[in-house]
């Protein structure tokens, strides 16, 4: 019960205004587009009414593909739902553009507006995850009493796209993959940056290295993804949830978790770690 309740919560961020704000500006093109036939002025167009027709079925058409695809390729509904809405909104922007340039600026300016006042919300819902301070950090991973311990951090922000996209992700797969010897922890690097700092995770600037996923074992690190050269740029992947699963070996972890007490747990975990990590620091 307790599950479905937070599953039910977790859904309840599809109804915020990020959502619901950009499908209502994306849906007032028809009111736009009604408003313009009726009393548009064709000096400030680019169209005519019967190429709008041609122009906005293009666009529907590319639009269509473009979707489809994006839902093949996504790992999370957050991911798909962006996509579309960013779409969505670039075509009424385009289209509004060959109606009347004025009313184009006014788009641009009210989804800018939106984009600041209504950030995409983050999922919160079930997972087994712990949420690292510094402090804790320390005492459960650098400090770990256990030698055989074995936890993989994210390093996120709470306003950073890819990382928003791949929470529901990551907390999926703490639920399936959680064991006696693997846990699963998140930094909000915005939050603690000096902590994502000492362990190489760039926060800031042109490129920051947002979400980055680091396994570390008796408080050591073990493997990391994306892969952190020794220059310090990053390996330029999309990280999306098979890489997780395949770089830190995931369904061997839990493959050996189901093995009996004397069976060699440890040391299948231990394999399972390095075979992972290295498979992502070979690319």
């Amino acid at each position: 019960m307790e599950l479905s309740r937070q599953a039910l919560a977790g859904a309840r961020r599809f109804l915020a205004p990020y959502y619901t704000a950009s499908a209502l500006l994306i849906a007032s093109y028809a009111i736009t587009r009604e408003w313009w036939l009726q009393h548009g002025d064709l000096k400030y167009a680019h169209s005519t009414p019967a190429e709008m027709q041609q122009k906005e079925r293009y666009a529907l058409s590319l639009m269509a593909f473009a979707v489809c695809v994006k839902l093949w390729k996504a790992d999370s509904m957050d991911a798909w739902l962006s996509d579309v809405l960013t779409y969505g909104k670039s075509a009424v922007l385009l289209l509004v553009w060959f109606m009347d340039y004025r009313l184009c600026i006014y788009y641009a300016l009210l989804a800018a507006v939106f984009y600041l006042l209504f950030p995409q919300p983050i999922f919160k819902g079930p997972a087994a995850i712990e949420q690292f301070t510094p402090a804790s950090f320390k005492a459960l991973v650098e400090d770990a009493p256990d030698p055989e311990a074995t936890w993989l951090v994210e390093f996120y922000a709470p306003w950073s796209p890819p990382c928003i996209h791949l929470e529901p992700v990551f907390a999926e797969l703490s639920l399936k993959y959680t064991t006696a010897r693997l846990r699963f922890g998140k930094v909000d690097a915005a939050r603690w940056p000096q902590l994502a700092a000492a362990h190489r995770v760039q926060v800031y600037g042109a490129l920051p290295h947002l979400p980055t996923f680091v396994e570390f074992k008796g408080g050591k690190e073990v493997g990391r993804i994306p892969h952190l050269f020794e220059d310090g740029t990053i390996s330029s992947i999309k990280v999306r949830r098979q890489d997780i699963i395949t770089a830190f070996g995931l369904e061997e972890v839990l493959q050996d978790a189901a093995k009996p007490a004397a069976g060699p747990a440890g040391g299948g975990r231990a394999a399972g770690s390095k075979a992972g990590g290295s498979a992502k620091k070979r690319r």
